[in-house]
């Protein structure tokens, strides 16, 4: 699944916007932390362009955990630390909305083989009913046609 989803453009804008301007001063965000994030940014992205949300949201939570460090070492100041937490909380409700999405999918289709099983399996015990009947009958005429063939040879 190659193409761009909603979700990972919205990784890119809403976790990329609070990062921007690192450099200003005074240093609300040292490069060394913007530039981790940027990279765990980019994972989250692409695993959610790729499909694999449960893997951007892990992802995501163990940025969201990064941060939180940064934030308690003084690598990034309160408030650029609330403006990025605000996009993963952002980011993260839609990748639980994607994967809710993706676990109702996987039921229904779960559920549409096993019919479909059901009807094979009834499909196939409806024909051998029916060859079971076949052969009952042609043992019949079979124990008709002896019966008869025994009366003739007898007269």
């Amino acid at each position: 699944m190659n193409r761009r989803s909603p979700l990972s453009m919205a990784v890119a804008t809403l976790l990329l916007l609070p990062l921007a301007g690192c450099t200003a001063a005074p240093v609300d965000l040292h490069a060394a932390t913007a530039e981790q994030l940027q990279t765990e940014i980019l994972a989250i992205s692409e695993a959610s362009a790729a499909g694999d949300f449960a893997d951007a949201q892990s992802l995501l939570t163990a940025m969201q955990a990064n941060l939180r460090t940064a934030a308690a070492s003084g690598q990034v100041s309160a408030e650029r630390s609330a403006s990025i937490q605000s996009a993963i909380n952002l980011v993260q409700g839609d990748l639980t909305v994607e994967i809710d999405a993706a676990v109702v999918a996987a039921e229904a289709a779960a559920q549409a083989e096993a019919q479909a099983a059901a009807e094979a399996a009834a499909a196939a015990a409806e024909r051998n009913n029916e060859d079971a009947k076949d052969r009952a009958e042609q043992a019949k005429d079979d124990a008709e046609n002896a019966k008869k063939n025994r009366e003739d040879r007898d007269d």
